[in-house]
């Protein structure tokens, strides 16, 4: 990773350099266009010692004026017409190149900046798609996966709105506004996603507590809903409070407030945005885990136990997984000719009268496995007890596992299989929606947290990035 951060760099330092190169030499002189129907034209320079008009000419209904900058400062060059005057202003730098309109308006050549701004984002992009490539290759189940893919889908939002600034580009200053702008844009772009979950959750929430009862685990979704659809209507709020306040005027641009309030209002549709990437991530990381073909060619089986029902037979839930369990089996069997060894895996719980893997291994004896190709593992409580126990009595590295489980859990079983060293493969049985999206909630929280040295330096690089680029706005409007 720091290499990486090394690299774009260098790139952004070498672009910088190039791109002040060229607009030296590009912007030293400039053209200025004004539309007119008068054949008695005069142009008014207000003052001679900044710049010095080298051209003028009539072309049509345009009257163009080309000059070249003098000492540094500011100038107005005035356009009187027969019924009517027009004004234009422009800035002479110290390098003198010239900007119109502020000081960090266009410029010839400079359009360069958001050329390059545009070049770091798609090669920084690309670095992240080569890791996130290389990441899934090596092992699906990882949390650095699911940050990849959000941060993937952040980086080629922003890229896709700085490309499309550049069929409009009317200077730096207005560069750094889209660029601000395009924050904001992500948020919006992906709120409805936003809803649509919070809407999701809140169902599937109230769907679980009847299930399993308040727990403030059970309200994760709920609360991070509603975190994603009020935040972005923070900076509205706020403008109006604002906007009716006597001691803060947010139309003066020669005060630190205005500035200060796109600062907090960018930061907020940031985080929003940065949440919403990263919980599409997560969605599609899970998914993908469910949907990855697992290759047939296994030794062993690892069933994953939950709750059975009070007579010692499986839950809907259970049994869908020891199903799954069988069919993979089938199939490997069809196609390869090999079988594999099952290893039921579930303790007994206080309220159950046999243990979840003798309950397992009872099914399996019924629907045709033999008991000499079934292991049982009855001491595990939860699932990273249900994978460490079980490779113990595997007990053969060179052994190829998969485990069987619902669905919605493959992935965070496989993460913890990860967490021990361990790269097996899973397979997942359906089972009620309200689970899946429960579970999606879940391993956003656990990416968030377990990846928060990654999140906080991409987060950390783009606050300061849009620090620099208001204050690029404050200065441009006070100088």
């Amino acid at each position: 990773m720091k290499k990486n951060i090394i690299k774009i760099g260098i790139l952004s330092l070498a672009l910088t350099v190039i791109s002040t190169i060229f607009i030296i030499t590009m912007g030293r002189t400039h053209t200025a266009t004004f539309i007119s129907k008068s054949k008695n034209d005069i142009l008014i320079v207000q003052d001679n010692s900044i710049i010095e008009v080298l051209k003028k000419e009539k072309k049509g209904e345009e009257y163009i004026v080309k000059f070249k900058g003098k000492k540094p400062g500011r100038v107005f060059l005035l356009l009187e017409k027969d019924d009517y005057s027009e004004e234009k202003l422009y800035y002479v730098h110290k390098s003198m190149v010239i900007t119109d309109n502020s000081y960090f308006g266009y410029a010839r050549g400079s359009e360069i900046i958001p050329i390059s701004i545009s070049i770091v984002l798609l090669y920084t992009l690309y670095i992240l798609i080569q890791r996130y490539r290389e990441s899934c290759k090596n092992n699906l189940y990882q949390y650095r996966n699911v940050a990849y893919l959000g941060i993937i889908i952040f980086f080629a939002s922003w890229t896709l709105s700085n490309i499309l600034s550049l069929f409009h580009y009317q200077g730096v200053y207005d560069t750094v506004d889209k660029t601000i702008n395009s924050v904001s844009l992500i948020s919006f772009y992906l709120l409805p996603i936003a809803i649509i979950t919070f809407i999701l959750v809140t169902i599937s929430n109230i769907r679980l507590i009847k299930k399993e009862g308040v727990s403030f685990r059970n309200m994760f979704g709920l609360f991070l809903g509603i975190i994603t659809c009020l935040l972005p209507l923070v900076p509205d709020r706020m403008y109006n409070i604002l906007l009716q306040s006597q001691k803060f005027n947010i139309y003066n641009l020669n005060s630190l407030g205005p500035y200060l309030y796109n600062f907090i209002e960018a930061l907020i549709y940031l985080v929003v945005a940065y949440l919403e990437c990263i919980l599409i991530g997560t969605i599609v990381i899970a998914i993908k885990s469910v949907k990855k073909k697992v290759e047939l060619n296994k030794d062993y089986i690892i069933i994953l136990g939950c709750k059975i029902k009070k007579d010692g037979s499986l839950t809907p839930l259970l049994k869908g997984r020891v199903d799954r369990a069988l069919a993979f089996r089938n199939e490997q069997l069809k196609e390869t000719g090999k079988d594999l060894i099952f290893v039921t895996s579930g303790g007994k719980g206080d309220d159950e009268i046999i243990s979840e893997a003798k309950a397992m291994k009872d099914y399996l004896i019924e629907n045709g496995i033999k008991e000499k190709n079934i292991i049982l593992e009855s001491k595990s409580t939860n699932t990273y007890q249900n994978i460490k126990n079980s490779y113990k009595l595997i007990n053969n590295k060179e052994a190829n596992v998969a485990f069987a489980t619902t669905n919605y859990h493959v992935f965070r079983a496989g993460l913890l299989a990860t967490a021990q060293g361990l790269k097996l493969e899973g397979v997942g049985s359906p089972t009620k929606a309200y689970f899946w999206i429960n579970a999606f909630i879940r391993e956003f929280i656990g990416t968030l947290y377990s990846e928060r040295k990654k999140h906080i330096i991409v987060s950390g690089i783009i606050i300061i990035i849009i620090a620099v680029m208001i204050s690029i706005t404050y200065f441009a409007n006070n100088i």
